[in-house]
């Protein structure tokens, strides 16, 4: 552990940070994420994700595939329930996040394929008070950015199963009148996935830059269990199934 921590450290050294101090805390993050095709163009989102003693989100929508399916947009809702500094890790918190995103995914022939996430979250944040729950939520704009690099190996395991590994970066911003939130956050995820029939099984590791103040970071980071799920509602009329990548729905 005392290697990985040099290892991020000098990461962050690199890309201009090491003029904080920093936190570093292990976590390990879970997730469901499942696409739903309901009609040609149109297909039902559901996930969650759990992360001990910080989060837990349950998200839907409702997903717009074009023709091409180059850019792909969904809205809709998640609920959180988020720790507190005096909950004892308990998730005590509640959080209304209305949402909408918006992937461009670059045309390609070859195994290496990439893609672009827009997402805008907006947060309605219970408050606190001196560490424990108040009256009243806050609310705040967050704004996402992130960049998918997959290569697809093809059938290199079994000829039923396909591996693919893919980078992930990720940049939030805080906005708006409200006090709660971190006002900037940086993800970069590091994903080998096996994907079989509708399923795609992602083991990896995930890395999390928390810019709480100029001088104070916290770096989050620990393995990522998540799995994939892509049915099709329409197979009778001979649709195609749309795939939705791990990239697409991560928290």
């Amino acid at each position: 552990m005392r290697y990985l921590k040099i290892l991020i450290f000098s990461f962050l050294f690199h890309s201009g940070f090491a003029q904080q101090d920093f936190t570093f805390i292990n976590e390990t993050w879970w997730g469901v994420m499942t696409s739903v095709q309901v009609s040609e163009k149109f297909a039902v989102w559901n996930d969650t994700h759990f992360v001990d003693e910080l989060f837990f989100i349950y998200r839907t929508g409702l997903t717009y595939h074009p023709k091409n399916d180059n850019f792909v947009t969904t809205v809709g809702y998640g609920f959180l329930r988020l720790g507190a500094p005096n909950s004892e890790g308990r998730l005590v918190r509640p959080e209304h996040r209305p949402w909408m995103q918006t992937i461009y995914r670059v045309p390609s022939t070859k195994k290496l394929s990439t893609s672009f996430r827009f997402r805008y979250d907006a947060r309605f944040i219970q408050n606190l008070e001196s560490g424990d729950l108040a009256d009243g939520f806050s609310f705040n704009h967050r704004w996402r950015f992130n960049n998918s690099l997959r290569y697809a190996w093809g059938n290199v395991i079994s000829e039923n199963t396909r591996f693919t590994t893919t980078m992930l970066n990720e940049a939030l911003f805080r906005t708006g009148p409200g006090p709660n939130g971190v006002r900037h956050e940086h993800r970069t995820f590091f994903l080998s996935q096996l994907g079989k029939g509708n399923f795609i099984y992602s083991l990896g590791y995930v890395i999390r830059y928390i810019n709480t103040s100029p001088t104070v970071a916290r770096i989050n980071h620990g393995p990522v269990f998540w799995v994939t799920i892509n049915l099709n509602l329409m197979k009778g009329k001979q649709l195609p199934t749309f795939i939705e990548y791990p990239s697409d729905h991560v928290d």
